[in-house]
């Protein structure tokens, strides 16, 4: 087992359906402690969920973001109960077929796409690009801010929860992010990508956010960025989507 599984095997359980007070998660900004629905969840889902995270750090090939989704578990159970509340259908990985539930990492592709921007409405791709837009690759302009994930609305069976942002490229453009939730801004984080000493010669610059920030199924996001130089960037967030396994596919629309 990986450093998720290892780090939370006491959150493999049986968790009933509940109402629960949830803290240190971003959910409602100006609330530090929102009361949440919650799905039930069987032992062997939690035991699933977490060896899918070791999937996922394995994929990411960061130590980092290992240890992110190890410190995480629980937000991230969390998240799949919300959305479990809308499907009724069993977390099942990569086992998964129709409704049951799987999680993936954010792409570039799922911004403005269905399962992120229920709606429809256009030009809600990566930095206001057209729909499902399929890289994060984006020629910034120092000092113009820019919306990263333009104002969209999940859709009623997904969630998608936020960790911080890296960066592959030599260079790193952005200089801060900031969330806006349901219409709510929070203040804006700082994201020093470009302190790369820090990090390594061979590391990929990677910033935290202080908490995690979920966003739940039917709340609208938007997060928008401030570069503090122009150019070509490849700023992605470190995010997990939590959706229905039918909407999982190579090509999303």
């Amino acid at each position: 087992m990986g450093i998720a599984y290892q780090t939370n095997k006491s959150l493999v359980r049986d968790y009933t359906e509940e109402t629960a007070v949830i803290r240190d998660v971003l959910i409602e900004p100006g609330r530090p402690e929102c009361s949440v629905k919650l799905a039930p969840l069987t032992a062997l889902e939690a035991d699933r969920i977490l060896k899918k995270l070791d999937t996922l750090a394995m994929q990411a090939l960061s130590p980092a973001i290992a240890t992110i989704l190890a410190e995480e578990a629980e937000p991230i159970l969390v998240a799949v109960r919300m959305v479990k509340t809308e499907t009724k259908e069993a977390f099942m990985g990569v086992l998964s077929a129709g409704s049951n539930l799987d999680i993936c990492w954010l792409r570039a592709i799922h911004v403005g796409s269905g399962i992120m921007n229920s709606a429809g409405t256009a030009n809600c791709g990566v930095c206001q690009q057209a729909n499902c837009t399929r890289t994060w690759l984006f020629a910034y302009v120092a000092g113009t801010e820019i919306n990263l994930v333009p104002s969209q609305t999940m859709a009623e069976e997904a969630a998608v929860i936020h960790f911080g942002v890296y960066d592959p490229i030599d260079v790193p453009k952005l200089e801060s992010i900031r969330f806006d939730i349901a219409g709510i801004p929070t203040p804006a984080q700082s994201i020093e990508l470009r302190i790369r000493k820090a990090f390594g010669e061979n590391e990929t610059a990677l910033a935290r956010f202080e908490k995690p920030v979920i966003v739940g199924p039917e709340k609208r996001q938007l997060i928008r960025v401030y570069p503090y130089a122009s150019g070509d960037d490849r700023a992605q967030l470190i995010s997990l989507l939590i959706t229905k396994a039918e909407d999982l596919t190579l090509t999303v629309t």
